[in-house]
């Protein structure tokens, strides 16, 4: 009895410190927001975390959208990330998951804000140019894909693990049903095996 409730506090605390990061108020260091002449870039700033999306940083980038959408002196926006190895390796995962054990609603804050930012950017009525360079998974395909154009490079790789545990995204589904592959990249998509 004793032992489970210790596991018990351990879980609370270990939440405890995830949420204290995830809702950090440093935010402005994991998002950097600039002007460049008429561009708004965002940049990922999480670089030891992959540029993992976390709830401040969807909470930072959406109202800077909104503003650089209605600012006469931004024409296009571009997002990025710091480092060399990542764009967005996806969601901080590990912080969600820990939280939704515990019955905390931030499981369900993050994934209603992060949609809502796909929408965002889905729906932008500017240019919105996604330099995705290494990493890309999960919640950094949601903020590249649904923008207007979305820029890989040689060292691009582009995952959506979430289909894995047969989670069918909204990201899939955007690229299945806007035409973008070709009967072959649908193979590869459903069987996993190369044509």
């Amino acid at each position: 009895m004793s032992l489970n409730i210790s596991q018990r506090l351990r879980s609370v605390y270990r939440l405890r410190i995830i949420q204290q990061h995830m809702m950090s108020t440093q935010v402005g260091s994991e998002v950097l927001l600039a002007r460049v002449g008429n561009a708004g870039v965002i940049t990922l700033n999480r670089t030891k975390a992959l540029n993992a999306l976390n709830l401040p940083m969807i909470r930072h980038i959406y109202p800077q959208l909104k503003k650089w959408e209605k600012d006469p002196e931004t024409d296009v926006v571009i997002i990025k990330g710091a480092g060399e190895k990542a764009f967005c390796a996806g969601g901080d995962i590990r912080a969600v998951t820990e939280a939704g054990k515990l019955g905390e609603s931030l499981a369900q804050d993050f994934f209603r804000e992060e949609y809502i930012l796909n929408n965002t950017v889905g729906t932008f009525q500017k240019p919105y140019v996604a330099l995705i360079d290494g990493i890309t998974m999960g919640g950094g395909v949601g903020l590249s894909v649904h923008g207007r154009f979305c820029v890989a490079t040689e060292k691009t790789l582009f995952a959506m693990p979430e289909t894995a545990i047969g989670k069918y995204t909204i990201h899939v589904h955007f690229f299945l049903n806007a035409n973008r592959f070709t009967e072959a990249a649908h193979h590869v998509i459903y069987t996993y095996t190369l044509v």
